[in-house]
């Protein structure tokens, strides 16, 4: 399967957002729970709340961020 060029940002920033959140959730349960029979259910349940919540907010603030770095570069 090919994507286009227009699609590219937005599925990059899927995949990304994907990873960071399903790495950082890992991280965050196993560190405040400790690993116990419920540890998959909760870190699955911390993961979907995150991405829901991630993926829009990286939406929204990655073509800002863009316009203003883009404001900085030396050209």
């Amino acid at each position: 399967m090919r994507i286009s060029k227009k699609c590219e940002m937005m599925v990059t920033l899927s995949i990304m957002v994907l990873v960071m959140t399903f790495i950082v959730t890992f991280v965050s349960v196993a560190v405040n729970s400790g690993f116990h029979i419920g540890f998959l259910f909760k870190w699955m349940k911390s993961w979907g709340l995150a991405f829901v919540v991630a993926l829009p907010v990286v939406m929204g603030v990655m073509p800002v961020i863009k316009r203003n770095v883009a404001k900085l570069i030396v050209k």
